[in-house]
């Protein structure tokens, strides 16, 4: 019984804490705690996965929105406008014309 307290005593001073803290209900709980964290299924790791996941997802689903919004206007545009949207989208031209691109840079 004393070897046991003896030992008991050096690992609580080695953690760090009182040696009334060390019994059984503690060390389960610390262990259900690192099981829970580190070793189960929905784990810390697979949380920051799931997470960055998620993220990308959603800048993903921004920019499908607004490529929506670009073809319903696209689409807006050729019902009311077809000469110019053929001109612009397309790059017709009647005979004898010149076409000059001039292309604008994204800052």
């Amino acid at each position: 019984m004393a070897k046991d307290k003896k030992i008991l005593e050096d690992l609580a001073s080695l953690i760090g804490v009182s040696a009334t803290w060390i019994n059984k209900y503690t060390v389960v709980t610390v262990l259900f705690i690192v099981w829970v964290t580190f070793f189960d299924k929905h784990n810390i790791f697979a949380y920051q996965k799931l997470k960055g996941n998620i993220t990308k997802m959603e800048v993903e689903k921004e920019q499908l929105n607004d490529e929506i919004a670009q073809a319903i206007k696209d689409r807006e545009d050729l019902r009311y406008n077809h000469e110019k949207f053929a001109r612009e989208k397309h790059l017709m031209h009647l005979p004898g014309e010149e076409i000059i691109l001039i292309e604008q840079t994204k800052k």
